[in-house]
């Protein structure tokens, strides 16, 4: 199971992330008529001593094309870079809209601060977008220290033509009281919104985990209904992202890759349905069409050689392995994962980001990073980046 819980433990026993390092890019698997995702260019990252660098990368990042001869195009310049104009970033600061082509900050909502009490990074933020780059939904959990009850309220917000904040709405739907919310997923019309929510936790100390019991709901906006799934997993469900016919879910729970069909009959998430199996996911996000899903896997090596980080492309219908859309070594103890993959509206372009991997975008074949999360101080190469949360 990979969660905040585990990722809290795996940080207090080895806390020791390396800095992103894009030089270890590497070919993918080459599968037919596939493209293969290798950044070729090094560049250096500069990490300044007060905050995280944003880094704009402007043509400089070279693409290797499998079946191309050994062509190298060249990286796109940020101006004929498609896709959504805007996305939400998410740290322990606040929320912040960044050009999404450049990384650059546009705008800051204006969010109330973050309650006293205890929250998971960053800042107990999770986002979501409509994948068009203007409308958001930020939902805020935040545990009192007194009673140890989180509650987590949900913000929709719409950014204009420069990126600036044109609505920012609180209590959209009502205030959820219970467990920690632990995913977010907006439908590409903007009607439907699910959210995950935590199973308790039990046990003390080494033993601390999740308990069976996590949820799903779906709502539907504006009319505020809702349906809830529960699962008897004892884990978080993570990466909820929808189909565009608003009624397939894709999601992690238990390192699994599933769908679900909100409209079929059922409490439970018995009734969805392991899209790759045998195969551990980190991270997940279903396309737009329904047809196909990323699963963001680790491939540990036996020490001779570094490990392994790829997004690959499963079938939905059958399992079948489409192709490797992007690979990555790492060489070191730490554990690594992918954080978040998501596609914009339509499906062209992509969002992703692990705890070793900066913020990055993915079109069409190429690869530009928007942001370095990596540690302020370059003599703390140990110390674990800070969290965020991107969507666009």
């Amino acid at each position: 199971m990979t969660s905040w819980l585990e990722d809290q433990l795996r940080d207090a026993l080895t806390a020791d992330a390396e800095q992103v390092r894009p030089e270890n890019l590497r070919p993918a698997e080459q599968a037919a008529r596939t493209k293969t995702i290798v950044p070729r260019r090094r560049f250096a990252l500069a990490v300044p001593l007060a905050a995280a660098l944003v880094v704009v990368l402007i043509g400089t990042v070279a693409a290797m094309v499998a079946g191309t001869g050994g062509t190298t195009p060249t990286g796109p310049a940020t101006q004929t870079l498609g896709g959504p104009r805007f996305l939400l970033i998410a740290g322990n600061d606040g929320v912040t809209v960044h050009d999404a082509r450049t990384g650059k900050v546009a705008s800051r909502l204006g969010l109330p601060p973050t309650p006293e009490g205890s929250f998971r990074e960053p800042g107990g933020y999770l986002l979501a977008g409509a994948g068009d780059g203007a409308t958001f939904y930020i939902a805020q959990s935040v545990m009192s220290r007194e009673t140890q009850v989180s509650s987590t309220r949900f913000y929709r917000a719409r950014v204009d033509e420069q990126g600036k904040p044109a609505e920012l709405v609180r209590d959209v739907i009502p205030k959820v009281i219970g467990t920690t919310a632990s995913s977010l997923a907006l439908t590409s019309d903007g009607t439907r919104l699910a959210y995950s929510l935590d199973g308790k936790v039990c046990g003390q100390g080494k033993m601390l985990r999740f308990c069976p019991g996590a949820q799903l709901t779906v709502v539907d906006l504006p009319a505020g209904t809702r349906r809830t799934w529960t699962t008897d997993a004892a884990g978080q469900i993570r990466n909820l992202s929808w189909a565009a016919d608003r009624r397939v879910l894709g999601f992690v729970v238990k390192s699994e890759a599933r769908v679900l069909d909100a409209a079929a009959a059922g409490t439970t998430l018995a009734i969805s349905r392991v899209v790759a199996r045998g195969q551990e996911a980190k991270a997940s996000a279903i396309s737009p069409d329904g047809r196909s899903m990323l699963i963001g896997r680790t491939h540990l090596s036996d020490g001779r050689q570094p490990h392994r980080y790829t997004i690959d492309e499963y079938s939905v219908t059958d399992g079948r392995k489409i192709r490797t859309l992007l690979s990555v070594d790492r060489h070191g103890k730490t554990s690594a994962w992918w954080n978040l993959i998501r596609y914009d509206a339509t499906g062209r372009h992509l969002l992703v980001v692990g705890n070793f991997y900066p913020l990055s975008r993915l079109d069409d074949g190429r690869v530009t990073p928007l942001l370095y999360q990596g540690p302020s101080d370059p003599q703390l190469s140990n110390s674990s980046p800070p969290a965020i949360e991107a969507a666009w």
